[in-house]
């Protein structure tokens, strides 16, 4: 299987997950027992090193490659770096604002205590360059459902500039581990430029620590489900949802693996509430985005899924479907 986890030279990867939780896509990563502490969590998703910055300089010709004193700085501009093997992680300007891995997890800390949440998941990808942690809100079956939802808190940022960083709220589809930012709605995400100090206190107050917000998107979820959706208008929707000229879209094999995965061959497709529903077509359409799209490997396709075009595909397809 294809990725681009981070992988140490005693072949770890950067990875953990909790106990309990579904093995995740790629199958590797450092199971973590319940109740562990946050130490334990930046060891085994091999988060326990920092970011440094140093100045980008370049030789003024090749022969002054080794003296130190022909090397001319650029300006304004660093190079960040991995503390524990120096690998470079981007290039930025000096006004950068860094957010260390350490940071991410203790964000956790406070949540775990006040809030209840508890640590789900952790890592980085592309070396270093992108890291993240999950923290797991609560778990809802709808009555008119079999199926579960989990609700979670998300945080991710970069350290080359790619990604701002974000807290945000998101649920899974426990069946088949569909993901889906809750947008609209009270502080469903906060996104922080890396101009500005990280200030985690600030965002603990916007974003809340109650379970209502997760409670809410169930119900709306819930609610798509009683909307009956016809084959032509499910068409129609995931044209919009895609965006284009309407005869391209239609021949593409995005659209009619998504109609593919409404009709019968989605993870719970023929379930009451997701047959012929808009709750259907939203599922059909996430499984699409976070695993079938393609890409150049599994982890390309979860950046797409989580920060890229795939989560603006679905979040427009849930915009569309709760119109209807």
């Amino acid at each position: 299987m294809s990725h681009d986890l981070s992988i140490r030279e005693d072949g770890r990867v950067e990875f953990a997950y909790a106990q309990g939780e579904a093995l995740p896509w790629h199958g590797l990563g450092q199971e973590v027992p319940a109740g562990s502490s946050i130490d334990t969590w930046r060891t085994a998703a091999g988060l326990d090193w920092r970011i440094r910055r140093a100045k980008v300089r370049f030789p003024t010709s090749p022969d002054a490659i080794n003296d130190a004193s022909q090397y001319i700085e650029v300006p304004d501009k660093h190079v960040l770096f991995r503390s524990d093997n120096n690998h470079p992680l981007g290039v930025v300007s000096d006004r950068y604002k860094v957010v260390q891995p350490g940071e991410v997890l203790e964000f956790f800390r406070d949540i775990a205590r006040e809030g209840g949440l508890q640590l789900s998941a952790a890592g980085a990808i592309q070396q270093g360059a992108r890291f993240w942690a999950t923290a797991k809100i609560g778990e809802a079956s709808p009555a008119s459902l079999k199926d579960k939802i989990g609700g979670y808190l998300l945080l991710s940022t970069s350290a080359d500039g790619s990604l701002a960083t974000e807290v945000r709220r998101t649920t899974i589809r426990v069946v088949c581990r569909n993901t889906l930012a809750m947008a609209r709605g009270e502080a469903a995400s906060m996104k922080i430029n890396h101009r500005t100090t990280w200030d985690p206190t600030s965002v603990k107050e916007f974003m809340g620590l109650n379970h209502a917000a997760f409670d809410a998107f169930v119900h709306r979820l819930e609610a798509l489900a009683h909307k009956d959706l016809k084959l032509e208008a499910a068409e129609e929707l995931v044209v919009s949802a895609m965006g284009g000229e309407q005869d391209k879209v239609r021949k593409s094999v995005g659209f009619n693996k998504v109609m593919d995965l409404f009709t019968k061959s989605g993870l719970g497709a023929k379930e009451d509430g997701v047959y012929g529903t808009a709750y259907g077509l939203l599922n059909a359409s996430t499984e699409y985005a976070d695993h079938w799209v393609r890409a150049r490997s599994d982890e390309n396709r979860m950046v797409s899924s989580q920060w890229g075009p795939g989560a603006q595909f679905k979040a427009k397809m849930l915009e569309l479907v709760e119109a209807i």
